[in-house]
């Protein structure tokens, strides 16, 4: 009777108990994330992710004291694609206690990617870049677009789900039903979010003849 009673106690506590994740990254609190896998999110804890390649883009945000006065440290997106199977990572990131250091990281990013039992792990590094004002961009569409590209950090797999929702699987389409003849909102138009994309990668000559073309048309 124990025997049977402690069975069911067993069983019991198993089905309470969450199913455990093929990947876990574990992230320091100056890393914010920002999206994962191409899908909006926030904060800062662990990660639990599938098993294969996974993509993550986060920032760092801290601060520091310098010259008796605090700042506030936001750097840009920074992107990272990495491959697990079953396996616990912890993201690495180096203290940043100036305004140098904070410059310095922005520019080239110093980051880690380690396994339980400490050792290196390869991992794939972008920057998800957007130059003039920041407010109220769509970080879902711009790493869709970055993700076209032939970057190492990019991932296609996370191309359909943010750039063809209706198309890929009803999991993940609106709820809301969207008329055919409706227009695009601005900022949702792949082709814009494309255009937008390669105009901030473009250097100043290019950007130049670009507007000049326009002009013309």
């Amino acid at each position: 009777m124990k025997l049977r009673t402690a069975c069911i106690a067993l069983a019991a506590a198993s089905l309470s108990l969450p199913a455990l994740a093929d990947v876990t990254v574990n992230l320091p609190t100056t890393a914010s994330l920002v999206l994962v896998n191409g899908k909006s999110i926030d904060g800062t804890d662990t990660l639990s992710l599938k098993d294969g390649t996974n993509q993550i883009a986060f920032r760092y945000e801290g601060g520091y004291r310098e010259n008796g006065d605090y700042t506030v440290y936001s750097s840009d997106v920074i992107i990272m694609k990495f491959d697990g199977n079953k396996a616990n990572y912890t993201l690495k990131l180096p203290k940043i206690n100036s305004e140098i250091e904070g410059n310095r990281f922005n520019k080239k990013p110093k980051i880690a990617l380690v396994d339980a039992s400490g050792n290196d792990v390869k991992f794939e590094q972008g920057k998800l870049i957007k130059h003039g004002i920041q407010f109220g961009r769509n970080y879902e569409a711009e790493m869709a677009a970055y993700n076209q590209t032939e970057q190492p950090a990019a991932l296609i797999g996370a191309v359909a789900v943010t750039t063809l929702p209706a198309t890929v699987t009803p999991a993940v389409t609106s709820t809301q039903p969207v008329a055919k003849t409706s227009p695009t909102p601005q900022g949702e138009n792949v082709a814009e979010n494309m255009l937008n994309y390669w105009y901030s990668q473009a250097d100043e000559a290019t950007k130049a003849r670009f507007k000049a073309r326009i002009n013309q048309e």
